[in-house]
């Protein structure tokens, strides 16, 4: 597929990434126990796009044809994804995690708080869901690259496929996201603010904090540079410079961000995104 002009929905829609099981390598591989453990986590992020589809088909992305369309391919691409990395890496337990009484409610009512702020923001909205996709694409595909190197060859070479797809994935959340904040400076800011709340990657907040610290441990060990390279692919993004969400998930991994009450004001000011009132003029 080309990577000029605009992204053939069309064209991907038609050659989705399917089964892999019988074309996989490194089926029977043995890998490291807290490697097999990271993909094991990777594929977890991989098939739980449920959550997420839920609260973006109450907004008014639901009613663009071509997202759509993109939307649900992606989806049936990411659960075979995940079913290779299960394949690779092998069952194992799922982490149990201790939900309060807030995390429960906002898991029951997200999907109507989510269509409320559509009725607030409405387009605006549309351009943050495939910018959120876009960052949280980076980072699993920077994790996915680490671990070929980790990897035996025959398992590398199938990751290799996986990150094939999660590139051509990230082309079009790229051109969807840049059109959204080039055009509107109420996506930039409410972008800003719905990225630096996010615990990353996207799914993070359904597991014990401590899986995702392994995770990350596991794989890139006190090497912090992989998370400054995303961050400022982010600054590049129109709007967004200075969020440096990835190297606080390193520093606080699979925590939810604690909400500051000036950040967002001195943010708006130190990178002159305008305020809600000002951005609906």
């Amino acid at each position: 597929m080309s990577t000029t002009g605009p992204f053939d929905v069309s064209a991907y829609v038609r050659q989705p990434f399917g089964p892999m099981r019988e074309t996989l390598t490194g089926l029977g591989a043995v890998l490291p126990a807290d490697l097999a453990e990271t993909l094991r986590y990777v594929q977890r992020r991989a098939q739980g796009t449920g959550s997420w589809l839920s609260h973006v088909l109450v907004t008014a992305t639901h009613k663009d044809a071509r997202i759509t369309a993109f939307l649900s391919t992606w989806a049936y691409e990411l659960h075979w994804f995940g079913d290779a990395l299960t394949a690779i890496a092998g069952a194992g337990p799922v982490p149990a995690i201790r939900r309060g009484v807030a995390a429960k409610l906002r898991d029951r009512f997200g999907p109507l708080r989510e269509a409320i702020v559509a009725n607030l923001h409405g387009r605006a909205l549309t351009g943050v869901q495939m910018t959120e996709r876009l960052v949280d694409g980076w980072i699993v595909d920077a994790m996915l690259e680490r671990a070929q190197h980790l990897a035996p060859a025959s398992v590398a070479a199938d990751l290799a496929r996986i990150r094939e797809g999660i590139a051509r994935q990230g082309r079009f959340f790229a051109e969807s996201a840049t059109d959204a904040l080039s055009h509107s400076r109420a996506a930039q800011a409410l972008a800003r603010r719905r990225l630096a709340m996010r615990t990353w990657p996207i799914g993070a907040d359904k597991e014990p904090a401590d899986a995702t610290a392994r995770a990350l441990q596991t794989l890139f060990g006190p090497d912090r540079s992989w998370a400054a390279a995303i961050d400022a692919r982010i600054d590049t993004l129109p709007g967004l410079a200075g969020l440096n969400i990835v190297r606080r998930t390193v520093r606080k991994p699979g925590r939810r961000p604690t909400r500051i009450p000036l950040r967002g004001a001195l943010t708006r000011r130190a990178a002159r995104i305008p305020t809600r009132k000002e951005a609906a003029r």
